[in-house]
């Protein structure tokens, strides 16, 4: 457990003492800035994304919604995997190509099979464009070593220009981890992230 986890498992020890109505902690909204942004803007927002991902050691490329399972089956085949979580909405579907080949194993959310796992694909809840940090939903997964590779797979209206835009976004009671960023470039670098626009 690095400091950061230290720090946030100690900040959810001390709301479990407190009334539910009273763990919800008010944020600064973003004023509804993302209403306003125009396609240009909208562009670099992306743009920038892509680059702090890059410089973190993160490999991106960008598909569109109807290539996606063929996109991440060829990120699949190139890692040499044969057992994959699937942590993903709507789940299996993105898998199926990949899947269909012998040998190859998908495993859910739920599952007691962890050290199996050799790789993870994931449904992206928010990307923070100024750090190049995603959200993830960590609802019912097993623990899976940060050595395990993760797809994660962002569609591009889920990109925010800050944190505090991507957080004003997010349901605030929701089991969130953050994968990526400045001070994480060690798991960074096993991201393979596919932006569909």
């Amino acid at each position: 457990m690095n400091s950061r986890e230290e720090i946030l498992r100690r900040v959810r020890d001390g709301l479990l003492d407190l009334p539910e109505d009273e763990r919800r902690v008010p944020m600064r909204r973003s004023g509804g800035r993302h209403a306003l942004i125009d396609p240009a803007e909208r562009a670099e927002v992306i743009e920038r994304f892509v680059e702090r991902l890059r410089e973190h050691g993160s490999l991106v490329r960008t598909v569109d919604l109807a290539g996606l399972p063929a996109a991440v089956a060829d990120v699949l085949y190139g890692m040499s995997v044969q057992t994959v979580l699937a942590a993903v909405e709507p789940g299996p579907a993105w898998l199926d190509h990949w899947a269909g080949a012998p040998s190859h194993r998908v495993v859910h959310r739920g599952t007691d099979s962890a050290d199996l796992i050799e790789a993870v694909v994931r449904d992206t809840v928010a990307g923070d464009a100024s750090t190049g940090s995603l959200a993830l939903d960590a609802d019912g997964e097993p623990d899976v070593s940060e050595a395990v590779p993760q797809v994660c797979v962002v569609r591009a209206d889920r990109v925010f220009v800050s944190l505090p835009e991507a957080l004003d976004h997010l349901d605030q009671r929701r089991p969130l981890i953050w994968l990526g960023g400045p001070g994480d470039t060690v798991l960074a670098r096993q991201l393979v992230v596919l932006l569909v626009e």
